[in-house]
């Protein structure tokens, strides 16, 4: 009996729950209000999102100089940029179609929604910024360039919401010595406007994936040792989960993959010795001495050469090299091929 009445009121539930379904499909069906979209699980309303955003790729930005406006381009303040998509995961080889015009409605909707439709847009894409050594205008060194449409600053707190980030550092064959200055200032740049966009008291970005490649022309591609230590700035970012340096010698890599992922502890800066030297500020004036370092500008900033033996990463043996002060008289300490002016010879 207890099995039957048992069965019997499941049965009963089953055809209540039925009912009960068939009831508010007629009751949505005639249901003339507003679509309750907020009810839905977040689950759900993130998935209403990915029909409306792109999702899953590698967005670039290219400026266009002197071009008419084109389908797919972003343009402000007389600076127009092509938005280039890729697919991230199939890798496919060509572009995708970007169409993003209906979807940024969604980011006026209100606080809420614009929180979320951001969180898809700029969590699920990787995006691509290019940091090169030539000089910009009117503002150099701090380039908001390298951060293509959003480098406005009323775009630049976006860069707090990105998850994914490749930077391609390419290296001009022009003036050495100003492209890795412009390197590490742009670098250091691109670390201080992160950081300052950060929600928490520790100033530490959403940024889960890093990717920096080293991109040299056919003048540069055997001395890419003069330059990798722009890369330096990179060090103030901690905390990142997965880090991949492309471009320099496996010791430098691993040291500053480690560094930046929070492992290993700080890197100690070098201090180097200073020079009494005699300048003139116009052929007029007379010349007074003034103190200045005898780092050149391919030497590091930072002591990679403790930190490698701290954390038990294979130094190459003339590592000293690099923290050698440049002899002014015979170029004793100077990379071979290197002119004093930075060229190579």
């Amino acid at each position: 009996m207890g099995a039957e009445s048992s069965t019997s009121l499941d049965s009963a539930s089953m055809k209540s729950i039925r009912w009960d379904f068939i009831f508010l499909g007629k009751a949505c069906a005639n249901w003339t209000g507003p679509f309750r979209f907020l009810d839905l699980p977040a689950e759900m309303r993130v998935h209403v999102y990915r029909y409306l955003l792109p999702h899953n790729l590698d967005i670039s930005f290219t400026k266009i100089d002197k071009v008419s406006f084109q389908s797919g381009s972003l343009g402000y303040a007389g600076t127009r940029y092509r938005v280039r998509a890729f697919p991230a995961v199939a890798r496919f080889p060509y572009p995708v179609a970007f169409h993003f015009k209906d979807g940024a409605s969604l980011f006026l909707v209100d606080k809420f929604v614009s929180n979320e439709a951001r969180a898809v847009f700029y969590g699920e894409n990787s995006f691509t910024f290019t940091i090169d050594g030539l000089s910009h205008k009117p503002i150099s060194l701090s380039s908001p360039l390298i951060f293509g449409p959003l480098g406005l600053d009323h775009r630049l707190h976006l860069l707090r919401n990105l998850r994914r980030i490749h930077i391609d550092v390419n290296i001009n064959a022009s003036e050495w010595r100003w492209n890795a200055i412009r390197h590490r200032a742009r670098l250091q740049h691109f670390v201080n406007i992160i950081k300052q966009h950060a929600d928490d008291e520790q100033q530490k970005s959403l940024l889960k994936t890093l990717t920096v490649l080293i991109c040299p022309d056919w003048d540069t591609s055997n001395h890419v040792e003069l330059f990798m230590f722009a890369l330096e700035s990179l060090a103030a970012l901690r905390g990142i989960g997965e880090v991949q340096i492309k471009g320099p010698p496996d010791w430098f890599k691993q040291c500053l993959e480690t560094c930046v992922r929070g492992e290993g502890g700080d890197v100690q800066e070098v201090e180097w010795p200073l020079v009494e030297v005699k300048r003139r500020k116009d052929c007029v004036s007379k010349p007074k001495k003034s103190s200045v370092t005898t780092r050149k500008w391919y030497n590091p900033m930072l002591n990679w050469k403790e930190f490698a033996e701290r954390n038990g990463i294979a130094a190459p043996e003339n590592i000293d090299r690099f923290y050698i002060p440049d002899d002014a008289v015979n170029g004793a300490s100077r990379p071979v091929g290197l002119g004093r002016g930075g060229q190579y010879r």
